[in-house]
């Protein structure tokens, strides 16, 4: 892809997701790679055209050393080239890790919430590619995931932007190198230790092998199972409104009248209403005893569900549960 039909595919994605208007302030996650490079420059070349404002982040995780401070002051010299406000945060991942959590998880929580302490009613624009959907994707369908997880990355959430989701990582490094554009090399990206890296080095090649169009497929099929996916919420979400009683519990005779699909989603809403982790066992072990019409389930700690009545409520403490 030439570098200039880079610039207007973005600029069409930008516009088909509505993802910038006049006056905002656009806020573009850089990490100093390929594809964070790219996406600065393409926003600086169209920052005038669409009429936004540029700034740019970065996070140094201090997981590799001298090279994540390389990282952070190449990001520096670029920033200062092009004359743009830089944000920076220094976080120590690895002591801020909890005990359950993986590293890139625990990593990509500190950097979103670093991206909301900054954004302050601003746009973040993050460099994932159709690349990044489609491991993505495979990721969570190795891990069993529901439908959700097959619709892989948004291209806009909230006040977070993916100008760059319809463009593969060849795209990117086609754009750079046309444009003489440096850009820096996570050597972490080159080990096979992570999950992703497996998937984006040992299957993703034999997949394209028997699709060469396999980042296309796939984001079709993201997005369809995306339309799918908000249409089932939609139902889910009118038919648990219909069920909530005054008191802000369920009526278990409606509840029992969803198909299975819809029931889990209601139940997925209400644990997620009440800081409960929607894991499947839970959700599952929840979905049993609507079904029975009776009993009660400790999802998480601190938290209870209960049927008592025909009605299903939550309780957040071991007290009010014993008086209940």
């Amino acid at each position: 892809m030439p570098s200039s039909n880079l610039k207007n595919s973005v600029k069409n994605t930008i516009e088909r997701y509505s993802m910038i208007n006049k006056g905002d302030t656009v806020i573009a996650a850089v990490s100093g790679g390929a594809d964070s490079v790219a996406l600065l420059y393409v926003l600086y070349s169209l920052k005038d055209e669409l009429g936004f404002s540029l700034a740019a982040c970065h996070v140094n995780h201090n997981l590799r050393g001298e090279e994540s401070d390389s990282d952070e002051r190449f990001v520096r010299r670029m920033c200062r080239f092009l004359d743009i406000p830089l944000y920076t945060a220094s976080i120590k991942v690895n002591d801020l890790r909890q005990k359950h959590d993986s590293l890139e998880e625990c990593a990509r929580r500190l950097r979103y919430d670093f991206f909301e302490s900054i954004s302050k009613g601003r746009l973040i624009a993050t460099a994932h590619t159709a690349s990044d959907n489609c491991e993505t994707i495979l990721i969570n369908m190795v891990r069993g995931t529901a439908l959700s997880g097959i619709c892989g990355i948004p291209a806009k959430r909230d006040n977070i932007i993916r100008p760059l989701l319809y463009n593969t990582r060849e795209d990117i490094e086609l754009y750079c190198s046309e444009n003489c554009l440096d850009y820096v090399t996570d050597s972490t990206n080159l080990s096979d230790d992570y999950t992703r890296n497996k998937i984006r080095h040992k299957v993703v090649p034999l997949l394209k092998e028997i699709n060469p169009s396999l980042f296309s497929a796939i984001s079709r099929l993201s997005q369809s199972v995306s339309d799918d996916d908000r249409y089932l919420d939609k139902i889910a979400s009118e038919l648990m409104e219909k069920a909530r009683t005054a008191d802000n519990k369920y009526d278990v005779g409606i509840l029992r009248t969803a198909d299975e699909c819809i029931l889990r989603r209601i139940v997925t809403m209400i644990f997620k209403d009440n800081d409960i982790p929607p894991n499947m066992k839970a959700v599952e072990s929840c979905v049993g005893i609507i079904r029975a019409g009776q009993g009660k389930i400790n999802p998480c700690q601190f938290r209870f569900v209960q049927i008592r009545k025909k009605k299903l409520f939550v309780v957040t403490d071991r007290e009010k549960f014993r008086r209940n």
